[in-house]
């Protein structure tokens, strides 16, 4: 087990091994303890401040980042952190209660229009928070060990060629909704105008939502057709739905969206950042007979 050195002025030092000497030097007054996860020791008496180099990879992700430092012949830190996902939800139940005040304390209010300005370089919060979750973790590992070099594995997602891995050119441009005035349309469309529980159709019909609206949103993926009746009968709990919402591509969209992002700000941080790809890592892992730990 390694145990993380800063000097006497709080630079970060090589890790040690070497445990026996740092109980001796607790013992002894002549360290102490800062941070007990990782473990870290700050020694109290002036040392030479000579490190290696050590290179700070990061594989950049939407619900884990995988941070691995190495110096040319070992492993000194490793960890997976998990992000958190309820973001989205905690939003969404915010601005409902907000709507529902509102209405109930404010409802002859004047209409406002413009009133709010996005700055440049926005993010959706659910975005933002987990570009600033990659900052704080490699913000946390500078402050132990002497990174020289920051190298962070990104991904860019083609949602389209996802969908359909023959789409090339112009077909680009004829998505599924092309020709309908809303999303409404569209899905009645593509369930033919059917009840996707009872099969009825000459009767009138409804989009529902298979997961939370707050959730889930209104991608086509997450609307089915159901009729007046169904509809009803499903929000009471009657009947049930058998249809499962389809893939989503949330966490590919972030992604895309983060990518460029997070790696403007670590540059404007660090002096030493590059960009990798996934193909180069899975090369590197399979030359080293390694194994993919999560996806």
């Amino acid at each position: 087990m390694l145990v993380y050195v800063l000097s006497k002025s709080g630079t970060p030092l090589m890790p040690t091994a070497r445990n026996g000497w740092v109980r001796r030097a607790l013992r002894d007054g002549r360290a102490k303890v800062t941070s007990r996860s990782p473990f870290t020791i700050q020694l109290c008496y002036d040392s030479t401040e000579y490190v290696q180099e050590c290179t700070c990879k990061v594989d950049a992700g939407s619900k884990f980042v995988g941070v691995s430092v190495t110096t040319r012949d070992k492993e000194v830190y490793a960890a997976t952190v998990q992000l958190r996902t309820d973001i989205v939800n905690l939003l969404s139940t915010r601005r409902e209660l907000r709507r529902s005040r509102r209405n109930r304390k404010t409802r002859c209010r004047q209409v406002r229009f413009n009133n709010r300005k996005r700055l440049t370089g926005w993010l959706p919060p659910s975005v933002r928070w987990k570009v600033e979750a990659h900052k704080r973790v490699i913000a946390k590992i500078h402050k132990v060990l002497p990174i020289s070099r920051i190298i962070v594995e990104t991904a860019q997602f083609d949602i389209q060629k996802i969908k359909n891995p023959e789409i090339g050119g112009i077909d680009y441009q004829m998505g599924d909704q092309l020709g309908y005035q809303n999303v409404k349309e569209y899905v009645l469309s593509r369930d033919g105008y059917k009840c996707q529980i009872c099969n009825k159709s000459k009767v009138k019909l409804h989009v529902h939502h298979i997961e939370s609206r707050k959730t889930g949103g209104d991608a086509p993926n997450n609307l089915v057709t159901l009729c007046l009746d169904c509809h009803v009968k499903l929000h009471a709990g009657t009947v049930k739905l058998k249809k499962k919402r389809g893939q989503s591509f949330r966490d590919a969209t972030q992604m895309t969206v983060m990518r460029p992002a997070l790696l403007r700000e670590l540059k404007e941080m660090y002096p030493n950042v590059q960009e990798t790809f996934g193909y180069i890592t899975k090369f590197h892992r399979q030359q080293s007979g390694l194994e993919k730990s999560q996806r």
